[in-house]
């Protein structure tokens, strides 16, 4: 059965802000950034902004992304900081994971001049304690600098989050990093614990997946730390159930993506927005209708047993196709769906 799909806006994935981290469960492919201007990246997106206004679309998305590091110079700062006002939803904080590594003096006024662009929460991610955490995010001495940092913006007067990433490997070492997180002083804080997702590079680490027994063995300090959609998150055989259940969606929503290269850029630069869009949607169009439903993957590439869980139906579906792919060529441009 052919899938159907409503356009209802743009993502514009640049993947260009420099990243000092290698993350093993990085939820992209590669960690590795792509040269792009942030200028040519900025115009880009205040072009589809502009064009939302004149051709009268306020409701069609625009999804601008720069890179997961927050590792941005003072253009790329304030410039997503305007792209964000622009869109309704500026950012008030700030990711260490990515980050380049600075000595404590340099991180204060590197934390003042994000505090001056309006930032007031600085957020930190763990995937275990000590040795553990430094593994899995590929970075010597990366716990101590995030744990050191985390002191250093509870004094600046920052509220803090910290999120918590669970592994099989880690989960012996959490109560421990919770007591090294409870010595930080925080005025306000929020803490969340959340699994591995499915895509990138986090794609090949299925065996450290929690099952429905590892949450249900939890600690409590750590159960009563998980994030507060965890009620929604299923194991594999309850995604089969609903989807079984539900039966096929209707037309899915999607908004295609360009990938912003250099190549894009000067690909684009002569085009309204309208061609592009129009082109975008030609190819997205075309490979989602050649790809398996939903419900076929399901029936034909699911496991129904399957107790290892997962926190959206998106995520595992793209189980379910990466399944299918293993054993059947593709018949779709894979690059023009969000599966790849």
């Amino acid at each position: 059965m052919a899938r159907e799909v409503r356009l209802t806006g743009i993502v514009l994935h640049a993947n260009a802000a420099p990243c000092f981290h290698h993350c093993r469960y990085c939820q992209l492919r590669t960690s590795k950034p792509r040269a792009v201007s942030f200028s040519g990246f900025e115009k880009l997106v205040n072009r589809f902004l502009d064009w939302r206004i004149v051709s009268g679309r306020p409701e069609f998305e625009v999804w601008p992304w720069y890179g997961n590091s927050h590792e941005h110079d003072e253009e790329m700062l304030l410039g997503l900081r305007s792209i964000g006002r622009r869109l309704g939803y500026e950012s008030d904080v700030v990711l260490l994971g990515g980050v380049a590594h600075r000595s404590m003096p340099e991180m204060r006024a590197w934390l003042q001049e994000r505090r001056a662009a309006g930032i007031d929460t600085v957020v930190a991610t763990f995937s275990g304690d000590r040795e553990k955490h430094d593994y899995w995010n590929n970075k010597e001495g990366n716990w101590q600098f995030q744990l050191d940092t985390l002191h250093l913006a509870a004094d600046m007067g920052f509220r803090l989050q910290e999120r918590v990433l669970l592994l099989r490997d880690n989960l012996p070492s959490l109560e421990r990093l919770f007591d090294a997180l409870d010595t930080v002083e925080a005025a306000e804080r929020n803490r969340w614990a959340i699994p591995l997702f499915y895509s990138g590079r986090a794609k090949r680490l299925e065996s450290q997946r929690l099952t429905e027994g590892d949450f249900a063995a939890l600690p409590k300090r750590i159960r009563d730390s998980l994030r507060g959609d965890h009620e929604k998150w299923r194991s594999e055989r309850r995604w089969v159930e609903l989807v079984r259940e539900e039966g096929e969606p209707g037309p899915e929503e999607i908004s295609p993506m360009l990938r912003v290269t250099e190549e894009n850029l000067a690909w684009a630069e002569p085009l309204s927005c309208d061609e592009i869009i129009a082109a975008l949607e030609e190819r997205w169009r075309a490979a989602y209708a050649a790809m398996p439903s939903r419900r076929e993957l399901c029936d034909g590439y699911s496991d129904p047993q399957g107790d290892k869980v997962y926190m959206f139906l998106g995520q595992m579906e793209h189980l379910w196709l990466d399944r299918y792919l293993a054993k059947n060529p593709a018949g779709f441009d894979i690059r023009s769906t969000h599966f790849f």
